[in-house]
Order: structure tokens, then sequence, then C-alpha cells
């Protein structure tokens, strides 16, 4: 036996760092629940350790170790994943970090637990000065103590692994005492672990799991003997007495608790099992020869891993890890471990079952996704009880208090009532059923709606009427990708403290380490994957662009390469800003953005500007609608992105009548990118080109002729597609991509980073349709019509040495506003008689701030400032027209604000078909908006009744009334009085999509309007309608004694659908006080079958 423990010890010092991730699930796997551990705290040696020596110390740090997973030396003593990360994908966590990485790991990555185990260790002091099991679990009573890690709620879901593998019994023999003391040593270690195990679990831990011994007599060397074929069965007979002597102590121990808290890894006959059937089970890996370790040294004097003096490896590799069971001289390979926890998994899913565990499949355990369960509004203080209110709710329909506590992710209370919980479909069903719950709908992922726009709405900075000390009072909350605090347009010179109201946080972390009076908040959300260095900072840019298009101090020559120079500032640049963080690199998640929600309007906003969008969903169902209306509630408007999926008809997104959805429309500034080829013929393309050419003409050539691809191969190298070119034929040139084919998607993104990647000098990109949306490019680039295109490529085929250059992108006039190629139409599909978008405002190639921390090329430096196009510039253009107008009237209600924009927007200039529908009330006017003269007001309970009228219950409607259980349920529909007309809503646009029976419509829409002007005033009623139509509005004229009266008025529509209208009827309604108010409406009626 001593040349076992020997060898035993000699890998033994190795330890266990690096990749701390658990192991990927499997279908066989069991995940726990009942008792659901949420932590794993580990004592032992190598079998357990996962990074806990120095890397110096150990060769687990070098090559080969590691090689099967991370793919590089990780610490582990194996190719891959060892004991304990088997164990933690069983009971559902991830691997803990090792307690030597404490300090570098982050609070969030210590919630797993910690791993004390030292390779070389064992109960008692071996020949490696390591820490003994006594001392491991010194550290841990440290930490407890301390208590800036965990606390004593942590251990009510704990479990202890506590591995001893044989480093007590090498040591006893290289003291060279007699073999007669052997067995009662072996009683000493086992009197030991048992003193170890009780101390352990009087420091909190619910649950241990202790390995019997693995059979030592089978270690490949004991059996490089027989030529790894038989093990030492005297050696094995010393080992069960082990094993007898501690599952008699675990026995003992567990009727002392009464709570099968103590459960024994049979490692011993798991091994034994896997040896004799050469795999674990039918289906499982077959290891031919399983006593033989893969990596061995060249000579008995060398180890898997050892190199001479001048780095000469001195060991040798099987071909294939995963077909061996020993990595080494005594540790399985990843594939090896796999296998024993396979044998075990039917003993250890009873073991835990026992002690008071379920088991729950993989299969189930995909199935589950969060959902979000809605609740309506939250009363007044509730959120100090909503978390138990929850958990007693999931606790009913789960029927498991301990698996509720587990599968609850986060607790709305604020203002909204609801949670978040990974379910499987049926109890989602049951949860909306319940008493209480409005909704119960799938957590999904939402994506991004992605200077001289200011002046262009007539904001010029030195004409407008401002309020400093009033706008600085105004806080508009941000929901986007973060920040860059760095940025200049956030200098907070010259700005006081936050506002008294302002009752936000400024949580600090990576890249964002402070706020500042600008910036008086910060927060961030990720409640599906939380990661220790998730914090506020922008990495993408989009946050920051959006964040200074609404509040940024000016910034003088601003500009991106020098293109559109000037001074960039945000509308209200004394406005304080609060970013929410919620979009991350997968998107933006409903139940981020419902918890951003949550705790913006607690904090103290007046604005709420959210450029983001998804599918078109009922409004219980969609996280923004009911974000928006409890903020609506408090007072709060939400300026809402309609989508970048024009042109076509039924795109728009953010269609609840509480929240105002902006289009983005031009301004008078366009980008042109000129290409000029050696035959002297010019093509004027599109981009941000800020490369000014260093030679006169470049070679050009072609995807095609670039190609290094044969016939039948997979990529159109024509259209420049990855892996189709060659760089031989790339390098130093001009390439000129067509346009993808349909089935490939027509795709003309990208070549930009491929052409620079084959070291290319720039890239000439055919267009299938005209677009307005300027890009930045990697290289020099530009992207040019069609027949353009076809012209360049004409060229190149017509000469042996085509040439080309492609000048620095340029600015230019251009006719304006009209609305965006990208930007979503409407009409909506929710609810069909409310006209979205509402409004248009600058979203096409906008100058602002951008975030150091993200590139518009490959040189950081360059991202002071970027351009951007999409909804997403238009939404922040609108917010702060809005906390422009608030800051006027800080009184008015968001339909108020909403109203005063729509009223008093400038037509578009240049119309497309869709009219209305594309572009709503027109553009923003700021500086009319804050006197429109007449409003359209919205109460809260006319946004009942209104849904009363679209069809939705009244027991959800009334959830959403707040205060007291019993308040809520008195709600009924019939008892109120519904909306009038054919919209049934006190709306600034009005809009029907009429039926497709004939082309005859007759319509009528009731309104009311409250004058908002100075003194006595009369407004006259001016209709634009086209022939045909007849629009008649009762009364005509109104007259208002003082401010703050109403008057009602109807309009009533009656006519034909001409065939030459194409199912659009468009008209207005203004009305003219004749000093200086007009207050304009649209009309539009829509057929979709006439389209």
């Amino acid at each position: 036996m001593d040349s076992l423990i020997k060898l035993f010890f000699c890998f033994s010092v190795f330890l266990l760092f690096g990749e701390i991730n658990g192991v990927e699930g499997s279908d066989k796997n069991q995940r726990m629940y009942g008792f659901r551990p949420t932590k794993l705290f580990v004592f032992g040696d190598s079998y357990a350790d996962t990074g806990n020596i120095k890397k110096s110390l150990s060769s687990s740090w070098k090559f080969p170790y590691g090689i099967t997973f991370p793919g590089k030396p990780a610490g582990r003593f194996s190719d891959g994943r060892v004991s304990t990360d088997f164990l933690a994908k069983f009971v559902g966590i991830k691997s803990p970090i090792p307690y030597f990485w404490k300090d570098y790991a982050g609070k969030k990555r210590l919630q797993y637990g910690m791993n004390f185990a030292y390779g070389g260790t064992g109960v008692f002091n071996t020949q490696v000065p390591l820490p003994n099991m006594t001392t491991q679990i010194d550290f841990f009573q440290n930490i407890l103590t301390a208590g800036d890690i965990y606390s004593s709620s942590d251990f009510s879901s704990s479990v202890a692994l506590v591995s001893v593998a044989g480093n007590d019994y090498s040591t006893f023999i290289a003291q060279n005492r007699p073999n007669s003391e052997f067995p009662a040593f072996i009683k000493q270690v086992v009197d030991q672990t048992e003193v170890n195990l009780r101390r352990i679990h009087a420091l909190g831990v619910k649950k241990i799991a202790v390995p019997l011994l693995q059979p030592l007599g089978c270690l490949p060397g004991i059996t490089v003997a027989s030529s790894f074929q038989r093990c030492n069965e005297s050696q094995n007979a010393l080992v069960q007495l082990h094993n007898n002597l501690l599952q008699q102590v675990v026995t003992k121990l567990n009727n002392e608790t009464k709570q099968s808290t103590f459960i024994t890894l049979d490692l011993y006959n798991a091994f034994l099992t896997v040896f004799k059937n050469k795999g674990a089970n039918p289906g499982s890996t077959t290891f031919q020869s399983p006593l033989k370790p893969c990596c061995v040294g060249v000579s008995s004097e060398y180890f898997c891993g050892n190199v001479d003096e001048r780095g000469v490896k001195k060991y040798v590799i099987c071909d294939n890890p995963k077909s061996a069971f020993f990595w080494d001289g005594s540790h399985p390979t990843e594939e090896g471990w796999r296998s024993v926890y396979s044998v075990l998994r039917e003993s250890l899913t009873a073991s835990f079952i026992k002690a008071g565990f379920k088991a729950e499949t993989q299969d189930e355990v995909d199935k589950r996704q969060p959902y979000i369960v809605y609740m309506g509004d939250a009363a007044e203080k509730y959120h100090v009880e909503a978390s138990e209110n929850h958990h007693n709710l999931l606790s009913k329909v789960i029927g498991d208090e301990s698996k509720a506590r587990e599968l609850r992710i986060y607790s709305y209370g604020k203002n909204i009532d609801g949670f978040v919980a990974r379910l499987l479909p049926h109890e989602a069903e049951m949860l909306s059923r319940e008493e209480g719950v409005v909704s119960v709908f799938k957590n999904t992922q939402r994506q991004l709606h992605t200077t001289r726009s200011w002046d262009f709405l007539g904001f010029v900075e030195s004409k407008y009427r401002r309020s400093e000390a009033v706008e600085s009072n105004i806080i508009v909350g941000v929901l986007d990708t973060g920040i860059y605090i760095d940025s200049p347009s956030f200098d907070d010179k010259g700005f006081g403290p936050p506002p008294a109201k302002w009752k936000g946080k400024c949580v600090t972390g990576n890249n964002l380490t402070r706020c500042n009076n600008k910036v008086i908040g910060a927060r961030y959300y990720h409640l599906k994957q939380p990661n220790y260095n998730d914090s506020a900072a922008d990495y993408d840019g989009h946050g920051t662009h959006i964040s200074s298009t609404i509040a940024g101090v000016a910034v003088s020559n601003a500009n991106l390469y020098g293109l559109a120079n000037g001074t960039a500032r945000g509308g209200v640049p004394s406005a304080r800003i609060a970013t929410y963080k919620v979009c991350w690199e997968e998107g933006c998640s409903a139940m981020d953005m419902l918890a951003a929600f949550d705790e913006a309007i607690s904090d103290g906003v007046d604005i709420i500007s959210i450029s983001i969008g998804g599918a078109s969903l009922p409004f219980f169902d969609d996280p923004i609608a009911i974000g928006a209306f409890h903020a609506m509630k408090r007072g709060i408007l939400t300026s809402c992105s309609a989508g970048n999926n024009g042109p076509g008809l039924f795109t728009v997104s953010n269609l609840a009548p509480w929240v105002m959805t902006v289009a983005a429309n031009s301004v008078d500034r366009k980008f042109e990118t000129v290409v000029k080829l050696g035959n002297g013929l010019t093509a004027t393309g599109i981009s941000v080109n800020g490369f000014t050419p260093k030679k006169k003409m470049y070679p050009l050539t072609s995807g095609l002729l670039a190609s290094n691809v044969t016939a039948g191969d997979y990529g159109e190298p024509n259209a420049c597609q990855y892996g189709t070119m060659g760089e031989d034929k790339v390098a130093g040139k001009i390439v000129y991509c067509e346009v993808g084919s349909e089935e490939a998607g027509g795709s003309s993104e990208g070549q930009d980073q491929i052409v620079r990647s084959l070291k290319g000098a720039g890239v000439i990109v055919q267009l299938l349709e005209p677009i307005d949306m300027a890009t930045s490019t990697l290289i020099p680039g530009s992207y040019v019509f069609f027949e353009d295109g076809t012209k360049i490529s004409e060229y190149i085929n017509s000469t042996k040495n085509p040439q080309a250059v492609i000048f620095k992108t340029r600015t230019s006039k251009m006719a304006a506003p009209s609305i965006a190629s990208f930007s979503a139409r409407g009409p909506q599909r929710i609810s069909p008689n409310i006209l979205k978008p509402d409004i248009s405002a600058p979203g096409l190639n906008i100058l602002a701030a951008y975030s150091k921390l993200a590139t518009v090329t490959v040189y950081a430096e360059e991202t002071l400032f970027s351009i951007l196009s999409g909804t997403s510039m238009a939404c922040p253009h609108a917010a702060a027209a809005a906390a422009y107008v608030k800051s006027f009237h800080p009184d008015w209600s968001p339909a108020a604000i909403k109203s005063a924009l729509m009223t008093t927007a400038t037509p578009m200039r240049t119309k497309d078909f869709e009219a209305e529908l594309s572009y709503g009330s027109g553009q923003i006017n700021p500086r009319r908006a804050i006197h429109p003269g007449l409003v359209y007001d919205i109460t809260e309970s006319a946004y009942f009744s209104f849904l009363c009228k679209e069809g939705y219950n009244s027991t959800s409607i009334g959830l959403l009334l707040g205060g007291s259980n019993e308040t809520k349920k008195e709600y009924r529909c019939v008892d109120h009085k519904q909306g009038l007309g054919s919209d049934g809503l006190n709306y600034p646009s009005m809009h029907k999509q009429v039926g497709s029976m004939g082309s005859n419509v007759s319509e009528v829409f009731y309104r009311t309007v409250r004058s908002v002007g100075y003194g006595p005033s009369t407004y006259v009623a001016k209709v634009w309608a086209p022939k045909g139509v007849r629009v008649e509005v009762e009364p005509r004229v109104m007259s208002f004694v003082k401010p703050g009266e109403e008057k009602h008025f109807k309009v009533v529509i009656n006519g034909v659908m001409e065939e030459t209208m194409k199912g659009i009827l468009s008209a207005s309604v203004e009305w003219d006080d004749s000093r200086g108010h007009l207050v304009r409406s649209p009309i539009l009626l829509f057929q979709a079958d006439k389209l």
C-alpha cells in the first residue's frame, strides 16, 4: 500500500481554479426542490478543490490540465470538471467560488457558496503545508462571524460537501509508522471527520454530503503493476474499514438530528460499477480500459504535466480524454466523474428526497420560464408586505413553500403590484385564474429602436423662452442601455443639488463610479442573469445618445469625423437625468423594464423616455403599457418609440393611449458619400464615412472577382459574404459588393467589417432599395443605389485595371420634414380606433453624445459623439419637448401635455400615401406647445371607461384602481358611463378602422376641450376634407369666459371612400381663435380591404 499512498500523495498537491461555473445541464440531470439548495460549501482535498492553491504551486494550472473544460488549464485536477462541479449540477446551482478568490469575485458571484477545499490536505496535517479541514472550517466560521458575505438566512437552503480522499493515509505511510497501527489511525481519521461534521452542522449548514472513500487499490499508480487490469483487493479492504466506520458515524448523526441531515455519496461502489460495466450504464461513455490513465509521465520519475528545464514535455496524453476514466495516477477525468455521478444519481436522489428534497427532472427545469404575474396597482406602502403576499400566492398554486421561494425571481410593489417567477405553462394558467391577478404573461426580450435637430424644430437656443430654475427641477427617467457619465454632455458645472423631490439612488459599479448634479440617479436591472460586474455603465452607446438628446448640456464643436459640426445640446439642457439600465447584449427583458418603471415612479421622475419595443400585445400583457399606465396615474408621461419596422402598414408598436408614440422624421440635412471611378464616372451614395482618401485612386475589385470559393460552395462572394473572399485578392483594394440574393436575405450589412478583416482599402455596397439612413463604416465606404451599383459592376468588368476612390462624407440640404423609411406605420391592431403613432420628431441621422465604452469604428477616441438613426432618436426629442412643456405647466396631466404637443404639431411637408398613419398629428413644435390654447384632457376614470368599451373585464380594471382590496373589488363596468362615439376616448386625434363592406362611411366623435389660454376667447372650427366627404363640427363656434372652462363638441363624418383614396380617408379639424392659437386634430379613416 506504500506505493499507492505515496503516489496518491504526489497527485494531491494540485489545485483547481479558473472556471467556476457549474456543469451544463443534461437530459438526465435532477434538479432539487422542496428544500432547494441555493448555496454549496465545500471542504476537503483535490477531489473537491476548484482553485485554492496559488497558481505557482500547482501543475494543475499548467497544460494539459483543463484541456476539455474550459479548453485551457483551469486549476481543476483533471482534464475538466470535478466532483464539486457535478454535485453543484445535481442540486441545481453553479459551482461555488474558491475561498482564495473571494476578494476578487464581487458579492454576486459569492451567492452560490464557497469552496474551502485544498488539494493534498486531510482532516489532520499532511506533508502538504496547506490548511487542513479544521483550518478550512475556521475560515468558514470567520466569514460567518464577519457577516459581510453571508447571513444566517443563507443557511436555510445550504449544503456542504466534506471530501476525504486519502491524504491522511499517505502521510501515515510517509512517516514510516508501523502497519499494525493503521486500523487505529483509520478510526482516528473517521473520529475527526465526525468532529468536523458536527461543527459544520452547528454553524448552520442544513444538509451535509459525505463521500465514502474511493477504492484506492484501483488507482492507476497501483494497477500499473498489472498493466492496468486488476485492482489491489487487500488495499481496498482497508478502504472498506474506513467506509464502514464513516457510515456508522453518519447513521449516528442522523439519529441525533432526526432530520436526515447527513447524506453519503458512495464513491467506492460507484467507481467499481463504472469499472465493471466499462461505463456507467447503457448509452453512457464506454471505458475500454477504465484503470488506465490518459495523461502519464514518460518514465516513473515524471508525472502528467511535467516538463524538463528546457521546457520539453515529459508526459504523453491519450488521443481522446473522454474515452478514459482516469486522467492521471489518482484523479478521474471529467467524463469519469460524469459516469460516477450517473451511477450515484438514483441513490443520491433517494437520499435527498429523504432529507427533504423533491426531484425535478431537467426537462421540467428547461420548461420553466420567467413569467410576469401582474396584479394591478400597489397600495401606498404596500411594498413592505408585497414580497410575502406574492410568496403566499405562489405557494398556494405551486403547493410547496420552499419551492415557491426558489422560483420567485423578483417582486414589484412600490407602484405596480406583481412578481416574476419561473413557471411551467400550467402553473401560469392556474395563477391567471387566481383572485387579484390581472394577467400572467411570459417574460419576453424586446429590442432598442435604434444637434441640428433642435434648430430644425425652431428651437434655436438663443430664441426660445426657458426658465432654467424651473427646468432644473424637471427629472427625466431614461430606460435604456445605461449612460456614459464622463461625456461632456453630462457636465454638471453650474448645477445645484438634485431637486428635493428626488428619492432615487446612484447605484455605482464598473465604469460608473459616481453620479453628479446632472445625472442624479443610476440603477440597473438584470433579473434573469445577474452578474457581479453589472452596472448602469453604457457599453452600447444608445442610452448615452438618448440621454444627451433629452437633456445634454451645450457642447461646442461637437461632430463625428468633422461631420454635423456645431453645438450639441438637449432639448431641456437644465433638466436632470436619471438612468435605468434595462437593456443588455441579449435585449431588453419585460421583467427588467417593469422593475425600472416601478422604481422610477417612486424615485420622483417627471417624464419617462423608453426607446424600446416589440410585438404588439394586449395592454395587460405589455410591460411598457403596464408601466406607463402606473406612471400616468402618478402624473408622469411616458414617451415611446414607434418602432423601426416601416414602411409597411400595421408595424407600429407601443400602442396604449396613455403613452406618447413617436415616429421618426428627417431634418433638412443629409449625408452624401461620393464614389469616383477611374473612368470619371461618379456615384453619390449614403454613409457616414470620416476617412479622407490618402491616394487619388485605389485598385477596385468586386466580391465575385475576389472569390475563393468554387461553384456549389456555401455563400455568395458577389455579396461579399463572410468566408467567400481571399485576402490575397482583397488587400489594399476597394471592393464592390452586390446585393445578396433574396434567399440569402438580400443583406447589405456587415460588408465593411468583412472587407476590413481582409485588409481591404474600402467598400462600395449596392442597395436593393433607396435608404435615407446613413450608417458609419469601419473603413472608407459608401452605400450606392441599385442603378449606380450596376454601372460600377459594368466598369469593373470592362477594364483590366479598375480603380476608384471614396471621398469623405459631406452634408447637403434636403426637403424636410418627411417620415423616415424605417419608421413604423399604423394602423394598430390592439385598439383599432386609436391613431398611432401620435406624433413625429427628428430621428434620422441625429448627432448626440456617445459612450467611449462603445466604438463607432475601431477607434475609441472617436466616440464622444455619434450619428444614429431610428425612432429611438425621435422618442427623446418628444420626451424633451414634453419636459419643456411641463416646466411651464407643472400641474398639467400627462394627457394634457401630450395634447399640447399633438394639437400644435407641424404637418408634414412631404407626405406619403399613408398620411397620418405614418406621422400622427405631425412634427413636434415645442415653442408652440407651451401655449396650445385648448387641451384634450383624459382622466384616469376615462381610461377605465375606455378599457370597458374595449372589452377588458371589470375585475381586471378594478385592480388598476389602487387602494384597499375592498376598493378594487367594487369596480363594475356596467356602473360607469362608457365613452361615446366611434372611439370612446377624448383623444386629440380622431381615427376609425371602418368595416370592409361597401364604401360609405358614417362616424361620430365626441370631444371635450379645456381652455388654457389667457382670459376670454372664442374659437371657430375650420375643416379640411377630401372631395365627396362631409365633415361637420357641432357647434362650430366655442366661447370661453375664463381659463379652465370646458366645452363639448362632436365631429360627424359622412361620405364615400373613393377608390383613389386607397382605403385611407384623411381630414382635419382646426380650432382658431384668431390670436395665434391653432388647435389641430387629424382625422383618419382606414379601410383595410381597399389597400
